[in-house]
């Protein structure tokens, strides 16, 4: 038995390594925190704590073995008792509360920092063919519930923070005031045995009066009628004139990943993992504050949005690969309220050189705007894509005296004097 107890602590460690370290889940997670400075007992199994969203994550490995009500008693009910006392512990605390990062070392947790929540259960078994979407907590707060597959799915698709907490949020929307139940699997697997089983946990959990779904299909499925409906659910899902209500979604992602616009989204996807493999390869080479600020800005862009910036990069640097000798551009692009420089410069520039130019590049652009970008993301590379030089300029008014400077640098570069203001259209589904 001890033996069986330690398999299973291993897997679900296993699970949690797996998210923590081998996602893009890894730049803001903590797996296992404890609390440094007090009792030292593990927090919970995961922590992902990105701006001013936290997410705070059990993964369960209990066995199923075939008694769905036992199952759901075993994993459910002491996980979501688990997931709120981990909210105790770290949002009504009296005493600070230090965690551990594995590359930033031990912070103090301040929950005034976080103005969401999120909590989820993930089942590492995968065998069970229907559970609950989500539960409440005591006080009635909303926990998301996944199996394994269903999770990593989602997690290896919404590929960006940004996208993933963006999911959570509509999720958490149109499951909160419901009692929902995801069915998986093909006729063939629902067996009597199943069939019996379902009835008796619908007579327990959907009783009549009760605003209660019934969704046939996993949850890459119900991430296509998310896709499909511009990053909202079926109409349908929000409706509150009744008490019930079943959707048959089975195959929808693959029907979704079919249409020609979708394969053509995956393609014009490529141009996006620049940014990811900037950051990864140069920006995170060093842990240097300034290097993670850097890093936090371009991660904290969706997919799509780093799509824009790769492709604009590629076109960017495709044009001018073969500039002569002393030779610099510039561009700039705008995503959200992030400001990108681009600047490329010919191989043969000092280095010295170079970082003046990149300054002026920066400064320049910041005073010309009159200061109203306040963040501006400088990436410099030479014509052959090598030697990268980058960083994040917090933009406020220059002192009078250094104002001077940059104009008086700017009229002798003869920069912004026919600066020409346009806008680039992309779509996230290309035709």
């Amino acid at each position: 038995m001890e033996n069986e107890e330690k398999l299973k602590g291993d897997i679900g460690e296993e699970a949690v390594n797996t998210l923590a370290f081998k996602t893009y889940l890894k730049y803001w997670c903590y797996p296992g925190p404890k609390d440094e400075k007090g009792s030292r007992k593990e927090i919970c199994d995961l922590l992902i704590l990105f701006r001013n969203t936290a997410i705070i994550l059990s993964v369960k490995n209990y066995a199923f073995k075939g008694n769905y009500e036992r199952y759901f008693r075993s994993t459910l009910d002491k996980a979501v008792a688990q997931v709120a006392g981990a909210e105790r512990k770290l949002f009504n605390n009296n005493n600070d509360v230090y965690i551990r990062h594995a590359d930033l070392g031990e912070s103090i947790f301040d929950p005034s920092n976080y103005n969401f929540v999120h909590r989820i259960i993930v089942n590492h078994s995968t065998e069970p063919l229907f559970y609950p979407a989500g539960r409440l907590t005591a006080t009635g707060k909303f926990v998301h519930i996944f199996n394994w597959d269903a999770f990593m799915g989602i997690v290896n698709e919404l590929n960006t923070i940004p996208d993933f907490i963006g999911y959570l949020n509509e999720r958490e929307l149109v499951f909160k005031g419901r009692n929902v139940t995801l069915m998986n699997g093909s006729e063939d697997d629902w067996i009597e045995e199943v069939q019996k089983s379902f009835r008796e946990y619908a007579v327990n959990n959907n009783p009549i009066g009760n605003n209660y779904a019934l969704i046939s299909g996993n949850e890459l499925d119900l991430l296509a009628d998310y896709y499909w409906n511009g990053r909202k659910f079926n109409k349908h899902f929000y409706e509150k004139d009744y008490n019930g209500f079943s959707f048959q979604l089975d195959e929808k992602w693959e029907e979704y990943l079919s249409q020609k616009e979708v394969q053509n989204k995956k393609i014009a996807d490529r141009a996006s993992y620049f940014v990811d493999e900037f950051v990864k390869n140069e920006v995170l080479y060093s842990h240097k504050t300034t290097n993670l600020e850097l890093a936090v800005e371009l991660l904290s862009l969706s997919r799509f949005e780093r799509r824009i910036i790769g492709s604009e990069f590629l076109a960017f640097a495709t044009k001018y690969k073969g500039v002569g000798e002393r030779f610099i551009v510039r561009r700039y692009g705008k995503v959200n309220d992030l400001v990108i420089a681009f600047i490329l410069y010919s191989r043969d520039m000092p280095h010295n050189v170079i970082m003046q130019i990149i300054q002026i590049a920066a400064e320049g652009y910041a005073y010309w705007n009159k200061y109203e970008d306040k963040k501006i993301a400088i990436i410099g590379f030479s014509q052959d894509m090598m030697g990268f030089r980058f960083g994040l300029m917090n933009v406020e008014p220059f002192p009078k005296e250094h104002e001077d400077q940059v104009v008086a640098d700017l009229k002798m570069l003869k920069w912004f004097t026919n600066f020409e203001v346009f806008n680039i259209t992309h779509n996230e589904y290309p035709k």
